[in-house]
């Protein structure tokens, strides 16, 4: 009498599991670093540009700055991806148009890498 072969699946799934890091099959989550963000002039008119300085990213880190614009519209900007120098550091201009409303607006320099930094720049009348 001839036995059938027995599936090898059970025995590859379990072998998958066993054998497999565990970075393809679990969340990972990336530890923030803390970067700096400084905007100069803190405060101006629509139309005025602001210079967006940020540091303490990881070299050649991608990055944008982000801007929420106060309520009620609380809509957001995603300006375009910048790459961190040898130094960590990155630079924009940020000029806001002139249907933007007067207000503090949130600025945020977000990094791949969890480099993250905030400041607030105030549109004036």
């Amino acid at each position: 009498m001839l036995r059938r072969p027995r599936s090898l699946i059970p025995v590859t799934l379990v072998a998958f599991l066993l054998l497999v890091p565990a970075c393809g099959l679990r969340h990972h989550t990336v530890k923030a670093r803390q970067g700096t963000l400084s905007i100069t002039p803190p405060a101006g008119k629509a139309g005025a540009s602001f210079m967006l300085a940020a540091g303490g990213f990881r070299p050649g880190e991608a990055m944008t700055f982000e801007i929420d614009s106060p309520p009620p519209s609380k809509t957001r900007f995603i300006g375009p991806s910048h790459t961190a120098d040898q130094q960590g550091a990155v630079s924009s201009t940020f000029v806001p148009q002139s249907g933007d409303a007067p207000g503090v607006y949130q600025v945020l320099a977000v990094g791949n890498q969890g480099t993250r930094a905030q400041g607030t720049l105030t549109i004036t009348n």
